[in-house]
């Protein structure tokens, strides 16, 4: 409801305001059941499109199980048109600034449509309106990198966006010809696991419990591909979203699992002791202007000035990071595409993955 809220009070200026998919499990509370009766979407008089409102509420009663809940996430979204239409992903828990909105078609303009050709564009995967306050395996602290910037022939280091090859499942645009090409690697990911032995070196799960299992096949493609993902980090306080922890409940399909044990001092959350994400502070929105919170006065950084880290957080650079893209998908080929010795590398073609599979 939160969520909901803010994004009714969110700042979409000239543009029209995009659809909207909600997704309820099974049993829904009666207060949400209640607010979503009066909910409009968009705002009644708002560009006079309709609704833009689906929801998606889910039959069976049991929980999902991880490949149940993968399959189910992506096949919410297809983009007709993978150049131009995208997904923003937002957790429950997710509150929204106003100006969110302005701030991720400003940075998609930049980075995403520039007529310059931004180096390194093809490889970004997402943009992230999130800051974690972890790593991926939700037991270490994240601190974000810093960036070099020279004032007056002297050169400091300064908070400002960075990329980095985790995904994020808090707050996060996906473009749609990465979508197209992460559906291909998931049906074909899924054939390979009901097919060859398990892993021998790929088998170990790198993403916490406390997040949905979709993010590890995300994880997964960004290390074959090289593909990253830009983070915000503001040098004030102000923030993109904010994420409220005091009703979390672990995805659906990890609610049963021992490691995700509710605490039992609370009918509804988790036990923040066990996650360290939990943890995390919630941060004021930003509500001034767009100009304001950007560094350097809204200029935005090329993409081959940021600081760039693999998913582990390792500070890379770009042609290490395309070395280990060609080394994991060489293992990847091996062991879950099916690909023995003999086969011959395949051509890449956009919008598949094929040439990591050997499986028909």
């Amino acid at each position: 409801m939160r969520l909901l809220d803010s994004l009714k009070r969110a700042d979409f200026f000239s543009s029209a305001p995009p659809r909207l998919t909600i997704e309820l499990p099974h049993e829904v509370d009666e207060p949400t059941k209640r607010y979503l009766e009066r909910f409009r979407w968009p705002l009644q008089g708002e560009h006079n499109s309709g609704s833009l409102l689906t929801l998606h509420h889910r039959i069976p009663q049991r929980g999902l199980t991880v490949e149940e809940n993968s399959i189910r996430f992506l096949e919410a979204f297809w983009p007709a048109d993978p150049s131009a239409s995208h997904v923003l992903v937002l957790s429950p828990q997710a509150e929204l600034s106003p100006l969110f909105f302005h701030y991720l078609k400003y940075v998609m303009l930049e980075y995403k449509y520039s007529t310059s050709k931004v180096y390194g564009h093809k490889n970004l995967f997402s943009i992230s309106l999130d800051l974690p306050s972890t790593y991926l395996n939700d037991s270490t602290q994240f601190i974000p990198p810093l960036t070099n910037e020279t004032y007056n022939g002297k050169t400091v280091e300064t908070s400002g966006p960075f990329l980095w090859q985790a995904p994020n499942s808090n707050a996060a645009l996906y473009f749609g010809d990465k979508w197209v090409e992460l559906h291909d690697f998931v049906a074909r990911s899924l054939v390979s696991e009901h097919t060859l032995p398990n892993p021998t070196t790929l088998n170990e799960k790198h993403v916490s419990k406390t997040y949905p299992s979709w993010l590890e096949h995300i994880l997964k493609l960004a290390r074959a591909r090289g593909y990253w993902s830009l983070y915000p980090n503001f040098e004030n306080s102000d923030a993109l979203i904010t994420l409220h922890n005091d009703l979390y409940q672990p995805p659906e399909e990890y609610f049963d699992d021992p490691d995700m044990e509710l605490d039992s001092g609370a009918e509804l959350t988790a036990d923040p002791a066990r996650h360290l994400s939990l943890k995390q502070k919630e941060k004021p929105l930003a509500t001034k202007s767009l100009l304001s919170i950007l560094p350097f006065g809204g200029d935005l950084p090329q993409v081959a000035d940021m600081p760039l880290m693999a998913w582990d957080g390792e500070r890379i650079d770009f042609t290490a990071i395309g070395e280990h893209a060609v080394n994991y998908s060489r293992i990847f080929r091996r062991e879950i595409g099916g690909c023995d010795a003999t086969a011959m590398e395949k051509i890449r073609v956009d919008l598949s993955v094929g040439d990591l599979f050997c499986i028909e």
